[in-house]
């Protein structure tokens, strides 16, 4: 009865089996296999009327991907832009109780999630073209659609609003738009801050209910 399967982070990280440290967006993960392997999985799974969607990382790479390391190695590097830097590191911020700017050489990059992942920077349209030319690769593989992974970070305006601002929304429509125009592909948003916003069809189309889960285990204690 299983009609679709739903991947977490298949593609080759840091962390190898949590999979949000994104060291490579094109290829698999070694320990699992290769994309050879994926595409039969694709076909295997096809031929049993399954579908297939994986995470995507898009807010973050890996602190060792390839082009933070160039980021980091020398501010003249074409890859700095593609990373958010400032220096001084601005003041008042706090996300979950941390401060999410990082010195490295004098210099402070943005991580939301932590020192080891740091943040693309957004606004950069090169780097949304990366995020949309890696997407294509994966759906003209066959694949069935995404899990976006943490889309109201996308872009942070300031210490005070940073969570879930209008460029985020946007660009989440974009790039779920960009997925369903593959014929029967689907998308579904990690949307913590507004998820019936994001589950419209003018921003994801679909999301999880954040929430829902509290209120769930409220009602089973009575």
């Amino acid at each position: 009865g299983v009609s679709g399967l739903w991947l977490m982070p298949v593609t080759a990280s840091a962390d190898r089996d949590h999979g949000y440290a994104t060291t490579d967006f094109r290829s698999i993960e070694p320990q699992y296999g290769t994309l050879a392997d994926f595409d039969e999985l694709l076909r295997q799974a096809h031929a049993r009327g399954i579908g297939v969607i994986i995470d995507y990382v898009i807010n973050h790479s890996a602190h060792s991907h390839p082009m933070f390391v160039s980021a980091a190695a020398d501010p003249a590097s074409p890859w700095r832009d593609w990373f958010v830097w400032q220096q001084p590191a601005p003041k008042g911020w706090d996300i979950w109780g941390k401060n999410p700017w990082y010195e490295h050489q004098g210099s402070h990059y943005f991580g939301t999630f932590g020192p080891h992942m740091p943040d693309f920077n957004m606004r950069n349209p090169a780097v949304v073209s990366y995020h949309e030319d890696s997407l294509r690769f994966w759906l003209e593989r066959g694949l069935d659609g995404f899990r976006l992974d943490a889309v109201p970070h996308l872009v942070e305006n300031s210490a005070k609003d940073w969570n879930d601002q209008p460029q985020s929304r946007q660009l989440t429509r974009r790039f779920s738009r960009l997925i369903r125009s593959y014929p029967g592909r689907h998308v579904v948003c990690e949307a913590t801050a507004q998820p019936t916003v994001y589950a419209s069809p003018r921003v994801c189309g679909s999301a999880f209910a954040f929430g829902l889960e509290r209120q769930i285990m409220q009602a089973a204690q009575g």
